[in-house]
């Protein structure tokens, strides 16, 4: 940044003051985004056949968008093929080794690997109107459009979209989601009523980017939670928790508003008789599915956030540094500098990753894969021999047995989601029970379901309850509570609240506690409570 710089004001025409208003720096913004694609294009060998490089690039963007957040997130090769085909479309008649390396391009310029994919820096100028002085400032821009992660699930590299990319996508200048949301909702619902299928559609993407866009914020958060807490300690004591309660606003706001569309959609779907009309209303209700997953993932990070915030902090605030031991530093460095190369390199790195601790994962390079080729081979150490496997015992029983899920499960049918805790645990206490299964054995069981449905991070290491709770639940099940006190003999807590998704959750939590059940049934005297 350099200092301002003043010189004599323009004529006071509209074309002159232009410059000085507040949006101009974000119009220059949005403009850059589009830059790096016109860099060396014309280097390339295919430069005169006039490939539509904005098009593919938004083209890639747009794809990585669609399955970014999910578990089968684009991989690099996936991205060329689909540019590949577009730009095989727009010029069958080139070679298909042109297509890849257009298509190369492309990916390579959003990722900036000629720079070892570090961000995209341009410098820009801010100009301000002070009396009658015009004051300049010369700023540098940084941005990226598309970052490679890694992927352990899947043992690969996937790429994902940042925020500039999305905004670019999705309109060019930076509106905070919700706003953007809420008026992209409006002019969704004016062109489903004008019949403006074909614009209705491009809203509907749109409505997805930004929930990518909303989503990426909290993964991000929550990803420098996990690797560094204090670099996000500021941010969790001040701003968190305000932007967890927004985004919980937020999540019960969009999926009213997208449940009215849908059925908005399904109502065109009934009533259309031209075919390409039902074919995009299609499409459009597609949209709009994915958009309801993806905020319901969102609402599964969101009710975790606090105890990743907690978890990290307690791990990361004891755990152990790397130490060694304190040999004569003088002597030791002495005979290290003394030896040859080969020699020296392997304890000096040892000696780095001791003092240095752990390090994060790495991704591949081109730079450093082949540094990697070049360097001469590591003997690898003797594998261990393996130990000894002690005799396989029969399977234990399972915890809860077949008859009691069932059991239970017959309870939450006949009672209807949503409903409140008490409500089931009263209706299992009225039904007739199979032989062998006793009301006691399925109350318990359903508070179990329940509470591992309400506390998703505390089951991560057992499968079988996360199950057996989907078995009676439902697998996309919600669980909430709005503080009611639970009434029902033996029991004590919250009257939780259970519905099957995150919309009759909302409906629920909406009603009185009158309508939302009717009240419980006394307990039997000869019952046993736990």
């Amino acid at each position: 940044m350099f200092e301002p710089s003043r010189s004599a004001p323009p004529g006071t025409t509209s074309e002159s003051r232009a410059v000085f208003d507040t949006a101009f720096g974000d119009r220059v913004r949005a403009l850059l985004r589009g830059r790096p694609l016109a860099g060396d294009a014309g280097r390339q060998t295919w430069a005169e056949q006039r490939y539509d490089l904005p098009t593919l690039a938004l083209a890639a963007v747009d794809a990585i968008i669609a399955r970014q957040g999910f578990d089968d997130e684009l991989t690099y090769d996936e991205a060329v093929d689909v540019l590949t085909r577009l730009a095989a479309a727009s010029h069958p008649h080139r070679p298909a080794t042109e297509h890849d390396e257009v298509a190369e391009h492309v990916l390579d310029t959003l990722l900036n690997r000629r720079e070892r994919e570090a961000p995209f820096r341009y410098r820009v100028s801010d100009y301000a109107l002070e009396a009658d002085q015009i004051t300049h400032r010369a700023l540098t821009l940084e941005f990226r459009l598309v970052t490679e992660h890694e992927d352990r699930s899947r043992d690969t590299v996937v790429l994902r979209a940042t925020t500039d990319a999305i905004n670019a996508l999705v309109g060019g200048l930076e509106f905070d989601v919700e706003d953007e949301q809420a008026a992209n909702d409006l002019i969704f619902s004016r062109q489903l009523e004008r019949g403006a299928f074909g614009q209705a559609e491009r809203a509907a993407e749109r409505n997805r980017g930004l929930s990518v866009r909303y989503a990426e914020e909290v993964r991000a958060l929550l990803t420098d939670t996990v690797r560094d807490i204090r670099s996000v300690a500021d941010r969790w004591s001040e701003e968190v928790p305000e932007l967890l309660t927004r985004n919980r606003d937020h999540i019960a706001e969009r999926l009213t508003a997208e449940q009215k569309l849908l059925d908005h959609i399904r109502t065109a779907l009934d009533t259309a008789e031209d075919a390409p009309v039902a074919a995009t209303a299609a499409r459009i209700a597609a949209l709009l599915d994915e958009c309801r997953r993806r905020h319901t993932e969102l609402h599964g990070r969101i009710v975790i956030a606090r105890n990743v915030f907690l978890e990290e902090q307690t791990r990361q605030s004891f755990r152990p540094l790397g130490r060694i031991g304190n040999p004569d530093v003088s002597a030791t460095f002495t005979e290290l500098l003394a030896l040859p190369r080969k020699l020296a390199q392997d304890p000096a790195e040892a000696f780095a990753e001791l003092t240095a601790g752990p390090r994060p994962p790495r991704l591949i390079r081109l730079g450093d894969l082949l540094e990697d080729l070049l360097a001469p081979r590591r003997e690898r150490p003797p594998d261990p021999p393996p130990p000894d496997l002690e005799e396989i015992g029969e399977d234990e029983p399972p915890a809860v047995a077949p008859a009691v899920i069932a059991a239970a499960a017959a309870v939450v049918d006949a009672t209807g989601l949503p409903a409140r805790l008490s409500t089931l645990l009263t209706a299992a206490r009225t039904a007739t029970m199979p032989d062998g299964v006793t009301a006691a054995d399925v109350e318990r069981f359903l508070v179990l379901a329940v509470l591992w449905t309400y506390a998703p991070e505390a089951v991560t290491d057992t499968a079988a309850a996360v199950d057996a709770a989907a078995a009676v639940l439902g697998p996309v099940a919600v669980v909430d509570t709005d503080g009611a006190p639970l009434h029902v003999d033996g029991w004590a807590g919250d009257d939780l609240l259970v519905a099957g998704t995150e919309a009759d959750l909302y409906r629920l939590a909406q009603q009185t506690p009158a309508q939302q059940s009717p009240p419980p049934a006394p307990a039997e005297p000869d019952q046993e409570r736990p």
